[in-house]
């Protein structure tokens, strides 16, 4: 017999990182994110970082409203992040914005316009602070990072 096959998740939601830190926090509240298998949505606590540099900026989830003991049910890395849009012609959800990255497109939902204009913005600026040029050494020492944490996802699973 051979064993089940487990299925890998996107790196963006598998962490190693630290909670996030009350003075790294800009924007946080409540969204609707679409699940990765089952494509319902789910209430979520969205949190978005920008920590001092060199630390990426990330747009984390949590089942609970600022548990951030909790391991977060998504970690998106925001240096990764190609578009952040609009998404109501996509969703078909009132309110709704997509979060693009190379492995996964994230759909979350909020309750009025104004509220997703203000996310899209701030995730935004936060993507756009991260594509600041990084010299060689900090580029060096990201890619290591990286590995590192691609050797402890893997001696996890």
């Amino acid at each position: 017999k051979t064993a089940p096959r487990r299925l890998s998740m996107p790196s963006s939601s598998t962490s190693a990182a630290p909670p996030p830190r009350r003075e790294d926090i800009r924007k946080e509240g409540w969204a609707w994110k679409e699940s990765l298998f089952l494509r319902q949505y789910r209430k979520r606590w969205l949190v978005l970082t920008c920590p001092p540099h060199p630390q990426p900026s990330r747009l984390l989830t949590f089942s609970k409203k600022q548990d951030y003991s909790a391991r977060p049910t998504e970690d998106i890395d925001l240096r990764q992040c190609g578009t952040v849009k609009s998404a109501d012609d996509l969703t078909n959800k009132p309110f709704s914005f997509t979060v693009q990255v190379p492995d996964r497109n994230f759909f979350l939902a909020v309750d009025n316009d104004a509220d997703r204009n203000e996310w899209v913005a701030a995730i935004g600026r936060a993507t756009t602070e991260n594509r600041r040029v990084r010299s060689y050494s900090e580029e060096v020492e990201y890619q290591e990072q990286q590995a590192r944490l691609a050797a402890a996802r893997a001696a996890g699973d």
